[in-house]
């Protein structure tokens, strides 16, 4: 009794809304029904309708042992199509029978009606392209999806689908973490092994994982992409954004992957789920007669494989080098630890040098692809590591200084061994040192610096403060007349006694010495 109340109901809510100006499709949304059954319904009288429904309710389905199957999937899933439906039942009962995909439908109708499981609509249309000769083109794309888990969790997963254009074959890479430039060529050479070859073109959005930049229609390439594009020899086509009519057979894939194969599954791992979906791609995608061409994809693949490109051997990409900034003080920072570059690597604010990690060692390279340094990566953390050879070197330009100054003395050799000991009593100060000898130079001139040389030889004193004050007596002498000493009690400035506290040298040093 209930259920002929629902069903008259049902009836006269259909022709109500009818009168009310609404259309069968609308009705059918509102109700969970078929427009095609909502439109009988109207041409019935009442008693036309009950009639029918009786009918209906003793007759026996071919499919009625599979109901709580169907249900349960319908719950688990109410967006699940009846194509959907139709594919889990071939994949999870090996007892399945052979029956229409309008079987499938109606008993799905059926389930829906009866258990009172709408489904919610939500599409997306997109309008076709001309087809294309056989091996011409190929669509590419990206895609993902938030899977459930068998403990109730929510896993997101990655895919990469590739279509050949003219016969719809097709194929997907799955990720359990987003793509980067090296696991696209990784599924482009899949997709090639997978199809026995590749097309002249390939479309694609624009990603940067391949591009880099465009400009006004001059597109630039990844490094590594522009290296495997001139290894496979294919050409590229990237479409405008917001523009999915121009690749609309793969956006067309991508739905049907989320909505016929995804929907509804359950995320186990990365490499079953890949299994699942070259099975999905055997049994269904590539096995059923496509909406569009009206054709099976396998069986037309069978043709456009004669016009693909020979795929011959894999390519194996390399990592890629990584940019790094160069601080100031001429060190990388990487996982919490400074690496020492070589002096004057640091050039002005922006400048990089590129990373190749692996193992066993961390190679750094400068912007013309020259190795620069090698290191074992460190595990610790906040420590500065570096070749001793990094460390400060002035040799370049101290070499040339000291050749300048000496090139002041008469005897320049002679002035080249006392400046080389000036460097190794002060190596830490010793450009500072040849600048003072020769500042005193031009102060003094050459005749009386020649003399101040010869003394502080002879009497050992090798720092050029000291020669100062040697050229200063010797001037104050030159203006009063008078012989220097030949022999002097040395009292050096950096002996013992004056090593506590630093100390000027003072002209009434040199006074007591020369007096």
């Amino acid at each position: 009794m209930n259920k002929l109340m629902h069903n008259l109901i049902m009836y006269h809510e259909i022709h109500r809304l009818k009168r009310k100006g609404f259309k069968a499709t609308q009705i059918g949304t509102h109700l969970v029904l078929d427009r095609r059954t909502v439109k009988k319904y109207l041409i019935m009288s009442e008693e036309e309708f009950l009639e029918f429904k009786h009918n209906q309710s003793v007759r026996s389905k071919i499919l009625d042992s599979f109901e709580d199957f169907v249900k349960t999937r319908l719950e688990n899933c109410p967006e699940a199509s009846a194509a959907q439906i139709h594919d889990w039942l071939k994949e999870h009962h090996s007892t399945f029978i052979d029956v229409s995909e309008k079987t499938v439908f109606n008993f799905t109708l059926y389930i829906r009606n009866k258990h009172s499981i709408p489904k919610p609509f939500n599409y997306r249309d997109f309008a076709q392209v001309e087809e294309l000769a056989y091996g011409k083109q190929a669509q590419v794309d990206f895609g993902e999806y938030n899977m459930t888990t068998e403990d109730g969790n929510r896993k997101k997963v990655y895919f990469f689908s590739m279509v050949l254009s003219r016969s719809r074959y097709k194929y997907l890479v799955f990720r359990d973490k987003s793509f980067d430039t090296l696991a696209v060529i990784d599924a482009h050479e899949k997709s090639f092994f997978y199809f026995q070859g590749f097309t002249e073109l390939l479309v694609y959005d624009q990603d940067k994982l391949m591009l880099v930049a465009e400009n006004k229609g001059d597109l630039i390439l990844t490094e590594q992409f522009r290296q495997y594009i001139k290894y496979r020899g294919f050409k590229l086509h990237f479409c405008r954004k917001a523009d999915p009519q121009s690749k609309g057979k793969i956006e067309n894939v991508i739905k049907y992957i989320k909505y016929n194969f995804l929907r509804g599954r359950k995320f186990i791992d990365c490499n079953t789920l890949n299994r699942q979906a070259v099975a999905w791609l055997e049994r269904t995608a590539n096995a059923k007669v496509h909406a569009a061409t009206k054709k099976i994809p396998y069986q037309q693949w069978l043709i456009e494989k004669q016009h693909l490109k020979a795929f011959n051997g894999l390519f194996l990409p390399q990592k890629p080098l990584v940019p790094y900034t160069v601080r100031k003080d001429n060190t990388i920072a990487y996982k919490g630890n400074f690496y020492r570059l070589p002096l004057k690597t640091y050039a002005g604010h922006g400048t990089v040098v590129y990373v190749k990690t692996g193992k066993p060692d961390l190679v750094i390279y400068d912007a013309k692809n020259n190795k620069i340094a090698s290191y074992k990566p460190s595990e610790g953390k906040g420590r500065l590591i570096g070749n001793n050879n990094f460390k400060r070197d002035y040799s370049s330009k101290i070499a040339p200084l000291m050749q300048e100054v000496a090139s002041r003395f008469k005897n320049t050799e002679q002035a080249i061994g006392y400046l080389q000991k000036v460097k190794q009593d002060n190596p830490r100060y010793i450009r500072d040192q040849l600048l003072l000898i020769k500042k005193v130079s031009n102060t003094y001139g050459i005749e009386l610096i020649n003399q101040a040389l010869d003394f502080c030889i002879q009497n050992k004193i090798f720092r050029a403060t000291d020669l100062e004050s040697v050229a200063k007596k010797i001037h104050t002498e030159n203006d009063n007349p008078g012989d220097i000493p030949d022999t002097i009690t040395i009292k050096t400035l950096n002996s013992d006694n004056f090593k506590i506290i630093p100390q000027k040298s003072d002209i009434k040093d040199y006074n007591k010495l020369m007096s």
